[in-house]
């Protein structure tokens, strides 16, 4: 009988709880959120942007806003309703430009547009059902004046010996097939400009094997470190100086220490600290062999570069994941098997138009939405997403850019 009435009192207890299991509403009309935008001063001031810069750019984003909202099916939202925001600044926040890039000061304003179809969810039944239209979804991005954004996206992309380096050369990605006749860059970025300029620029085979021998210096330098670190430790434990400074820092905090057995057991860790000092030995001559093979690495990278003729300096550079030692998997383009090298080009930009003009689009967080991905659980989020998409005015889209 207990155990019967435990289990009810457990039902008894779950039941709220399962009333309170959201249901989603597909037939109920959405709306339209009020707009929101962000500027913070510490990102106007970084991108030394201009009250009226930064009033323009959301004057155009208010236009992209606009355009998303002529969409068929988003302009009345049915089962979901539509909160859209825009935000001054680059997708990745960094306090310094990439060597070579333009200064933040110097260079076309970023912001990005979030679009977010929030399903209307309805909570109890009857007089007392409530509903609400926000929580999680899958949002669709729209990047503006950031070209960095569709080429450092996905970490396959980066090449393993620059990974420690301030730089922002990666590997190209493969072509894709547009995505409902939008241009797609990779996986997960359709990238739309009014010019036909690339969103990339090669990176040619001198600077290639330049960063590839700085990427050897520091892994040399922190080869090196590694060694000082454990010969010191092995002087530490061996020389009979520094054990007599230890002692004589032992007895001072002897005096002051009441128990009488402290130098006793103290001379006992000491020794024994150089009794195992020995077994650091193979581990610095392990260290050492390494360091000997990094510093023929480097000069191995600096011999090619200094070998290349004027050509082969400025050819296009390629990257082959499978090889032997690093610097030989940095080589001339095109080669099977070998990943072009590319960086943003900057040059796409009208240096002659407003900083607040956009003239580069970049639309990602689709991919998640494609089969063979779970199919979307309710008419917001990801469908909504997908059918923005594939419904969007496409030449009103291209109008938009300058």
């Amino acid at each position: 009988m207990r155990h019967v009435l435990l289990a009810v009192s457990l039902l008894m207890a779950c039941a709220p709880a399962a009333l309170a299991q959201p249901r989603n509403v597909a037939d109920a009309p959405g709306r339209w959120k009020p707009w929101m935008f962000t500027a913070s001063p510490i990102t106007r001031t970084q991108l030394g942007a201009r009250p009226a810069d930064v009033k323009e750019l959301e004057a155009q984003l208010l236009r992209l806003n606009t355009l998303i909202k002529n969409t068929d099916g988003v302009t009345h939202p049915i089962g979901f309703s539509v909160q859209t925001s825009g935000v001054l600044g680059m997708a990745a926040e960094r306090s310094t430009p990439f060597p070579g890039e333009p200064a933040f000061t110097a260079r076309p304003l970023p912001a990005n547009l979030n679009f977010g179809a929030f399903p209307i969810l309805e909570y109890g039944s009857g007089a007392t059902a409530k509903r609400e239209d926000g929580g999680e979804t899958a949002l669709l991005l729209f990047f503006v004046n950031q070209p960095l954004l569709p080429l450092h996206q996905y970490h396959d992309r980066r090449v393993p010996e620059f990974e420690k380096l301030d730089t922002d050369v990666v590997l190209l990605a493969k072509p894709q097939p547009d995505l409902f006749g939008l241009p797609r860059y990779g996986s997960d970025a359709v990238v739309i400009t009014k010019t036909d300029a690339p969103i990339w620029a090669a990176v040619n085979l001198a600077e290639a094997l330049e960063l590839a021998a700085r990427s050897i210096s520091q892994r040399l330098a922190e080869q090196r470190d590694t060694v000082a670190r454990l010969q010191a430790s092995y002087d530490d434990r061996t020389d009979p100086a520094k054990r007599e400074r230890r002692m004589a820092e032992y007895r001072q905090l002897a005096r002051l220490n009441p128990d009488k057995t402290f130098m006793d057991q103290m001379a006992k860790v000491d020794e024994e600290l150089a009794r195992t000092a020995a077994q650091l030995l193979p581990h610095i001559a392990r260290e050492r062999d390494t360091a000997a093979k990094v510093e023929q690495e480097l000069a191995d990278a600096k011999a090619l570069a200094a070998g290349l003729s004027t050509a082969d300096q400025a050819a296009p550079a390629c990257y082959a994941a499978a090889g032997g030692p690093a610097v030989s998997r940095f080589r001339r383009a095109p080669q099977a098997d070998c990943g072009p090298l590319v960086r943003p080009n900057w040059a796409l930009f009208n240096p002659a138009l407003p900083r607040s003009a956009p003239q580069l689009l970049v639309i990602t967080r689709f991919e998640r939405c494609l089969p063979p991905n779970p199919p979307a659980r309710h008419v917001g989020g990801c469908k909504a997403n997908l059918k923005l998409l594939e419904a969007m005015d496409k030449a009103a889209l291209r109008a938009w850019l300058q």
